[in-house]
């Protein structure tokens, strides 16, 4: 294996561990909010986190990708570096002062007063984005999952005390806060760079290549983010809150792809810089086999055992959303992909491409939200985001391969549908015939998760063989 592939791997499984903690982690905590305070508060708290992901597109404006992006290109890192953070405080004190003239516009937020709360949250992802757009550009990227880990950990610890003292929704955002201040004192010891003067052509620079990674990033943001708002506006704050509890809990699907994003994105830029398209082709082929190796057994498993899971996992209230969940579940596995296909074309510099494809995507994802949740509800909402999915994954597959060649590991994605498959004939007849209870649907989790790998690790011999080798990695950060 080559260095830079042992590089790939360690640092790609670095944001794998860290992805696993704390998802596991948060899973365990969304279970505890689901039961003691119920999806009313929980929709709060994900209304919360829409309104606060929305705005900070116009405090961001690409800005941090533009950052990161010459950064990698070691030319005045400094004041790159320092370009970057000064905008982006000038943009948070501007989308500051809009939305507190505004701020009767804002519903619920303004007249809970978490209206100025949401403010001094933004304030302070303003900083964390800064530096820890630094971080991963100096190549730092197991110590940027491993801060990744340590925030969210601190985060849900507050929460849950917090949700328990009785603190509701007030519990749920000061755990966030806490979580994010403890991440800036991390950074600030860790960061490479420094203030430095800088001039207008560093400006200029970072503004010409921000514009179309806003547009990007703005795409992204709205798919994460608009299912909220619009359910919230058909239906009920409830409903938003089981719908945020399905969508939370398919992020396992994306464990590997996110994890190879966040690794790979740096060092794509840095071998386009230095010509090595055969890394970055090598790189998209086994990233885009290892990205499907959970989201498609996962798939499986949440159409045999979904209703299950949300009934005896969050509770009888979110039962519901069993249809929503397994089209969801759907959306993560082409997710998964897309995630893939839109990173290389921005850390390839083909910001503009990736845009067309999330673009599209995105104007056909909203009327459908209109025209679906009035008529099917949840399920209507997963459908639309699993439409726009599909369209951003072939509009940007398109592009990449006019870059490079696009290849599939037909053996690996094979391999995945034959352990899937295995999993599927040992888990389904179990449903018919045992006693639908707690111990059961979690019995049969683990034999199906458990029987899958098994399979896979048995008959590829591609994958044992980087399980083996991960194992040997110098992990260092």
């Amino acid at each position: 294996m080559s260095e830079k592939e042992l590089e790939v791997q360690r640092h790609g499984t670095m944001y794998l561990i860290s992805s696993i903690g704390l998802t596991l982690i948060g899973f365990l905590a969304t279970v505890f909010y689901a039961h003691w305070i119920g999806p009313g508060i929980l929709g709060q708290y994900f209304l919360f986190l829409s309104f606060f992901a929305i705005a900070g597109l116009f405090i961001d404006l690409g800005v941090g990708y533009a950052t990161s992006y010459y950064i990698c290109q070691g030319k005045d890192p400094d004041e790159y570096f320092t370009t970057g953070l000064i905008i982006r405080v000038l943009l948070w004190i501007i989308v500051a002062a809009v939305m507190g003239v505004f701020s009767n516009h804002f519903g619920d937020l303004d007249k809970t007063g978490l209206i100025w709360t949401l403010i001094a949250v933004l304030g302070i992802s303003t900083v964390i984005n800064s530096l820890g757009t630094s971080i991963s550009a100096s190549n730092r990227l197991g110590l940027a999952a491993s801060v990744s880990l340590i925030d969210n950990v601190i985060r849900i610890v507050i929460q849950v005390i917090a949700v328990f003292l009785g603190f509701q929704i007030y519990g749920l955002i000061g755990g966030l806060i806490a979580g994010m201040l403890t991440e800036i004192v991390i950074f600030i010891k860790y960061i490479d760079y420094h203030l430095k003067e800088f001039n207008w052509s560093h400006v200029k620079n970072i503004f010409s290549f921000s514009s179309w990674a806003f547009l990007s990033t703005t795409c992204t943001i709205l798919f994460d983010n608009t299912n909220p708002l619009i359910i919230a506006y058909f239906m009920s704050i409830e409903d938003v809150g089981i719908f945020g509890i399905c969508w939370t809990f398919s992020a396992f699907a994306l464990f590997i792809s996110t994890a190879l994003c966040n690794t790979l994105s740096v060092k794509v830029s840095r071998w386009k810089s230095t010509g090595d398209w055969n890394a970055i082709t090598i790189a998209l082929s086994r990233a885009t086999s290892y990205a499907l190796i959970l989201a498609i057994p996962m798939l499986i498993g949440g159409a045999i055992l979904g209703k299950r899971l949300l009934y005896y996992v969050y509770g009888s209230s979110f039962a519901v959303g069993a249809t929503a969940l397994v089209i969801i579940i759907g959306v993560r596995v082409v997710q998964s992909l897309f995630q893939l296909y839109s990173n290389f074309l921005m850390a390839t510099g083909h910001v503009k491409h990736q845009f067309y494809g999330l673009f599209i995507g995105i104007a056909i994802n909203i009327p459908l939200l209109f025209i679906l949740v009035p008529v099917w509800g949840l399920a209507g909402a997963a459908a639309a985001s699993l439409s726009n999915a599909i369209i951003c994954t072939i509009i940007c597959r398109y592009y990449l391969n006019k870059i490079i060649p696009v290849y599939i590991e037909i053996k690996t994605i094979k391999d995945i549908f034959i352990a899937t498959g295995i999993m599927t004939v040992v888990i389904l007849p179990a449903t018919i015939f045992l006693t639908q209870n707690f111990l059961t649907t979690a019995t049969l989790v683990g034999l199906g998760t458990v029987v899958y790998l098994l399979v896979l690790f048995i008959i590829n011999s591609q994958i044992r063989e980087d399980i083996l080798k991960t194992v040997k990695i110098k992990w260092v950060i």
